[in-house]
């Protein structure tokens, strides 16, 4: 039972955050449920309020974006306007608008405020909590962005709401980066979270596949066939120009960023059998951390950097294993009845999602505690499923599909409610969810 924390920022929190990042208007996001929800926090997020003409339609699409957050963070059950106060016209600057009793005889816990308006070239937004139970007034944000970036300001707002009554923040700010396909090529694209605001990372005309962000998500490792062979590079997007990660002979994969951002576990066949080595981002310092008979692949790190999951067929089949950062300690996590590969620690340090091939099964994406017991199925069965990756607040994965044509979903973990992304306007695959922004 998700319950709403009261103990957080007893007082009225005003924060300023700035960005220059540029967005574009896009659609409400599209919401496939598939599955049960989980008994939820009741709010409603009227339209914002604003005195200037030219922001009305920003200001309407910035308490969408609010409410489609906190929909999507599976903590709220958002107020549907239908069930708004009849006496309701819109909330103007002063407040002096809320009816409190109206709002609290929707059943609503909770009620978000927000007035929208223009001040120094930027876009701010002054966004107010309110309890509808005790008639207060429990958190206040003032968001300023650049003015071309106004969704950027209702995401900083969500992580906050979710943050103080849930006790985590969310993931709006957040981004996905994944491999766009248009015709015969494939390219690296990144997008907020929620598929809107998609632009291309690459454009070497050729295949390049398994992004994978950076920590601080200004780097994305990837495997390009743009010199002809799987070599794999480091795309900065500060500067927009692609630096070479390992260009060996054979097999160049499945790289993966330590915690800090200072190392890459890649795997190589540069030796014979696929195995995993760790490198820095420039290419150098290369040690090799795996040597058996068989296949190692796909290293994955703890949040603390202390391990490392990989998968191996040492045993007669791929399973997920773990060791020490070092390369020591090498032990069997996953029993599964079929394969398991591909696996994606979560943020927390408490699950590992995977990619299951089980006889009867297809491919389906399962998560297991991070000691490997507890395995249980998230998808259901419907087309092949793969590449899974968390969001930040460890509470979706991510993963592609082709159930309706190559696009990408995230799955709820404790409600098992699956979103499709479907803004991202092209078919995608192979999705890496990065930080939040600040």
């Amino acid at each position: 039972m998700l319950k709403t924390k009261r103990n957080l920022l007893a007082a009225l929190a005003c924060a300023l955050v700035t960005a220059g990042l540029g967005a574009a208007a896009q659609q409400p996001v599209l919401v496939d449920i598939t599955k049960g929800v989980d008994a939820r926090i009741s709010i409603a997020v009227p339209p914002f309020a604003t005195q200037d003409p030219g922001l009305g339609a920003a200001a309407e699409e910035m308490a969408k974006v609010v409410a489609d957050d906190l929909t999507f963070s599976g903590v709220f059950a958002v107020l549907p306007r239908d069930l708004y106060p009849v006496a309701f016209t819109g909330f103007t600057a002063d407040l002096k608008s809320v009816d409190f009793a109206g709002w609290r005889a929707t059943r609503a816990e909770n009620l978000i405020y927000g007035l929208v308006f223009q001040e120094g070239g930027q876009i701010v937004g002054q966004f107010r909590l309110f309890d509808l139970i005790s008639n207060n007034q429990v958190y206040g944000q003032e968001v300023r962005v650049d003015a071309k970036n106004h969704r950027l300001a209702a995401h900083r707002f969500s992580e906050e709401v979710i943050r103080y009554l849930d006790g985590v923040a969310g993931m709006g700010t957040s981004e996905i980066v994944y491999t766009g396909v248009s015709g015969t090529t494939k390219e690296i694209y990144v997008a907020d979270y929620d598929g809107a605001n998609a632009r291309k990372l690459t454009d070497h005309g050729s295949i390049s596949i398994k992004p994978k962000v950076s920590p601080d998500g200004n780097l994305v490792a990837y495997l390009s066939y743009k010199d002809r062979y799987s070599f794999l590079y480091i795309f900065d997007r500060r500067t927009g120009k692609s630096t070479p990660l390992s260009k060996e002979v054979g097999l160049n994969s499945a790289p993966a960023w330590s915690p800090d951002g200072t190392r890459l576990a890649i795997t190589l066949s540069k030796d014979g059998n696929t195995e995993i080595y760790l490198r820095n981002p420039d290419g150098s310092n290369p040690v090799r951390l795996t040597k058996n008979r068989e296949g190692d692949t796909s290293p994955v790190f703890s949040p603390d950097g202390s391990k490392i999951a990989f998968v191996s067929d040492r045993g007669g089949r791929p399973q997920i294993y773990v060791m020490d950062s070092n390369g020591n300690n090498q032990t069997r996590l996953s029993f599964h009845g079929g394969n398991a590969f591909d696996p994606a620690w979560s943020p927390d340090g408490k699950r590992i999602a995977f990619v299951s091939e089980i006889k009867g099964e297809g491919l389906e994406i399962y998560v297991m505690n991070a000691d490997g017991s507890n395995p249980t199925k998230l998808t259901d069965s419907q087309g092949i499923n793969e590449s899974p990756s968390w969001s930040p607040d460890s509470r979706h994965v991510i993963f592609s599909s082709n159930r309706s044509g190559k696009e990408l979903y995230a799955v709820n973990v404790k409600t098992g409610e699956e979103i499709r992304i479907s803004r991202v306007g092209m078919p995608a695959e192979g999705p890496s969810w990065g930080p939040r922004r600040r």
